[in-house]
């Protein structure tokens, strides 16, 4: 049995840069800044998404 001391307390305040660091845009941003890769893939998926997005707005009009 565990004791009570073990468990976090769910009432303590996190502080503002942790608040800000459990961001999943901060995550992202942190990864890409260590990661080309992670860039390239980005770069090279949301270009394929800009391109399927052009594509079905041509089509529709």
């Amino acid at each position: 049995m565990k004791d009570k001391t073990s468990r976090q307390n769910p009432t303590a305040k996190a502080s503002k840069s942790d608040l800000i660091e459990m961001q999943t845009e901060y995550a992202l941003l942190k990864a890409m800044l260590k990661s080309k890769t992670l860039v390239a893939m980005l770069l090279i998926g949301l270009s394929l998404f800009a391109g399927l997005i052009y594509f079905l707005i041509s089509m529709a009009s």
